[in-house]
């Protein structure tokens, strides 16, 4: 990210929130990642749970994971993965994974350029189908919103899109930050946008742990403009 895109965040939460207590995050941010960074890469003993199993958090030096929820999205999709069996048709919307893991399944992102991923937008997806697991971390909350014509309705389109591409009994596993998508919010804790299962994690203090919650727990729990990471993410599960 560029220093002028960072300088102007931190400069418009300085004329609301008044400079002292926003200096005081970033300095709180700044020492946490220096204490993090000696130790990035190397396996976590401290784990989560989720639905009664443990995940170690994920310490990565992308996207510095010791800091925001990537910390437990990764290694709850890593689990997802694995439960879905070799042989799996698997499809991820948004390069994610990759940048953590080695991954062999299909990939489409609308606007990241790499090696092996599609460039398409999720409405409209054409793969040879259908898949058994469709995956998307953190990637379903932009759609609609962080595009040159906002669409609140898109992200409800874009779910239902991918849910026919499923095999019978497939599966549709997302995170979504709470509080980056408020219209996506509102769908998912008043018609659920017909998941099969929500629940959630919420984070428990600025040391980056994190524990499971009912769905409810985390309706107004508000997104970190200014660090830009999430106190809360959504785990929905949906069906073909």
């Amino acid at each position: 990210m560029q220093l002028s895109t960072i300088t102007g965040r931190v400069v418009r939460h300085a004329r609301t929130r008044g400079a002292g207590p926003v200096l005081a995050d970033c300095a709180s941010w700044g020492a946490r990642w220096l204490a993090g960074r000696a130790r990035a890469g190397r396996p976590s003993t401290a784990t989560f749970e989720v639905d009664g199993t443990a995940h170690a958090y994920l310490r990565h030096p992308y996207n510095y994971t010791w800091l925001n929820e990537r910390a437990v999205e990764v290694p709850l999709a890593a689990a997802v993965l694995a439960g879905a069996g070799p042989g799996a048709r698997v499809l991820e919307v948004g390069n994610v994974l990759a940048h953590y893991r080695p991954v062999d399944h299909a990939v489409v992102d609308k606007y990241e350029r790499a090696p092996g991923v599609r460039n398409v937008d999720v409405v409209d997806i054409d793969l040879p189908g259908p898949f058994d697991l469709v995956l998307a971390v953190s990637t379903l909350e932009h759609v609609g919103l962080d595009e040159a014509v906002q669409d609140p309705g898109k992200p409800a389109r874009a779910i239902a899109h991918l849910r026919s591409l499923l095999a019978p009994g497939g599966r549709l596993w997302c995170t979504i930050p709470a509080g980056y998508n408020p219209a996506l919010d509102e769908r998912l804790h008043t018609d659920g946008l017909g998941a099969t299962r929500l629940t959630a994690l919420r984070r428990t203090g600025r040391d980056n742990r994190w524990e499971q919650v009912p769905l409810a727990q985390v309706r107004d729990v508000p997104y970190d403009w200014l660090l830009y990471t999430a106190h809360a993410v959504v785990v929905a599960e949906f069906g073909r």
